[in-house]
């Protein structure tokens, strides 16, 4: 089961989750320093401080990526690493760091693929607001063009944000990551102003770096009833669609919001503002991990809740529902509701028990079973015509599971958080075996 010539095979990250390197050369606080520091919000108090310390550690990562075989790198930028207020003066040091990711990637035969924003928001633009204040579409567009200037040269692909949906509705409506707030209406500001800030991103990166390639990231979920209400909640399932996909896919490849939500954000859209949004990428990053099962919620925003899914499905250490079928089936949505754009998968993985045997080798072959399993939904996908040009395994390493903290292993190398010791995992050699052949073995 061979993949498309040129299939693009790369591995993705996130600032926080793997720098550290908190206190040093003048980073400024982000919104999860402050949430991560908010008793009883992160698992047993863990942070994000030292996480992975790769700050420190880059090249040996670095190494790990080109070892893998991989050609692409999806790394992100922190914003208050380089902008410690969010705005106005620069940190010299820590725009060095990126440099030296970027002149790292490019000596090891590697493309950088910079990701603008995956959720280290600066805490000093919370302070004024964050993503439910409209101003911060131009501080992020200010951001925009100071990374732009400083790596366009060496950068030919570029993602302006990682799962917009996560940031306004876990981050302001659900509470469950930072900034922290139970706020419906802030949330809707603030995906509104996500998807503004993404438009006037593209513009700018347009002009600064007219030959690279600019993308976004969504999180797209297949949802389902449960199977005994099928009848009863399907249009739950399809409204649950409309918020976590739609509100981030529709405006961006058809200049609206989807029908079911639109009341919901008409006083927050400005002549031309869908104009602005509505602007050409050259491609989608999609993440995907679980099918979302629905029930009915009485008395909240939205008319539906999270669900457990069935018991007949396996599961993952976070009780995610491993299913080859709806990663399947969420590709085919996009190629239909967004007109078979390029896809390059961004995230995919699970968290499973990796214990390390008597030499350190790690044995997961649990993760092995379920990237097999979504590799041929995603070449299930291909064959019938969804143009899906490359994959990106979440993540290369252990790190910091935001909420979780470090309960949580999702790594194809194993990090001892005491030692910061780097070990291959089982399905790291897995994955560099696809990559080598392009295709999936004994399949």
């Amino acid at each position: 089961m061979r993949f498309p010539p040129g299939f693009l095979w790369g591995v993705s990250t996130s600032s926080y989750q793997i720098e550290g390197g908190a206190p040093d050369d003048g980073r400024g606080r982000s919104i999860w320093d402050t949430y991560c520091a908010t008793p009883g919000k992160v698992a047993r108090g863990d942070t994000g401080e030292v996480a992975c310390d790769h700050y420190h550690r880059y090249a040996e990562d670095l190494d790990l990526l080109r070892n893998l075989g991989a050609t692409v790198y999806r790394f992100s930028i922190m914003w208050p690493r380089v902008m410690p207020d969010g705005v106005g003066r620069l940190n010299p040091k820590g725009l060095d760091f990126y440099d030296r990711i970027v002149d790292g990637l490019l000596e090891r035969g590697l493309r950088a693929w910079p990701c603008l924003y995956h959720w280290d928001l600066p805490q000093a633009l919370q302070d004024r607001g964050g993503w439910a204040n409209r101003d911060i579409v131009g501080w992020f567009a200010e951001y925009t063009a100071v990374m732009a200037r400083r790596l366009g040269d060496r950068v030919d692909q570029w993602v302006t944000f990682n799962e917009p949906s996560v940031s306004a509705w876990v981050g302001y409506e659900e509470g469950r990551h930072a900034p922290g707030l139970t706020d419906p209406r802030a949330a809707i500001r603030a995906a509104h102003h996500l998807n503004l800030a993404h438009g006037r991103a593209v513009a700018v990166l347009r002009s600064l770096t007219p030959k690279a390639g600019i993308g976004l990231v969504i999180p797209v979920h297949k949802a389902r009833p449960l199977p005994q209400f099928q009848e009863r909640d399907g249009h739950l399932a399809a409204l649950f669609e409309d918020k976590w996909n739609g509100v981030f896919l529709d405006p961006v490849y058809h200049g609206r919001y989807p029908a079911s939500v639109e009341a919901k954000f008409a006083s927050h859209v400005q002549p031309g503002d869908l104009e602005e949004i509505h602007q050409p990428i050259d491609f989608l990053g999609v993440n995907h991990y679980f099918p979302s099962y629905v029930q009915p919620a009485a008395n909240g925003a939205w008319p539906f809740q999270h669900a457990d899914p069935p018991l007949y499905f396996r599961r993952t250490e976070t009780n995610w529902a491993i299913d080859g079928q709806a990663f399947y089936e969420a590709l085919r949505n996009v190629q239909i509701r967004c007109g078979n754009p390029p896809v390059y998968v961004t995230e995919n993985g699970g968290a499973f028990i990796d214990v390390p045997g008597p030499q350190g080798r790690v044995d997961d072959q649990d993760r092995i079973a379920y990237y097999r399993e979504y590799l041929i939904g995603l070449q299930r996908a291909i064959s019938e015509g969804a143009d899906v040009r490359g994959f990106m395994p979440w993540s290369l390493l252990d790190n910091f599971e935001w909420a979780l903290g470090y309960e949580k292993r999702f790594g194809l190398v194993h990090v001892d958080y005491r030692t910061q010791k780097r070990t291959p995992k089982a399905s790291y050699g897995f994955m560099r075996e696809v990559i080598a052949t392009n295709a999936l073995p004994g399949v």
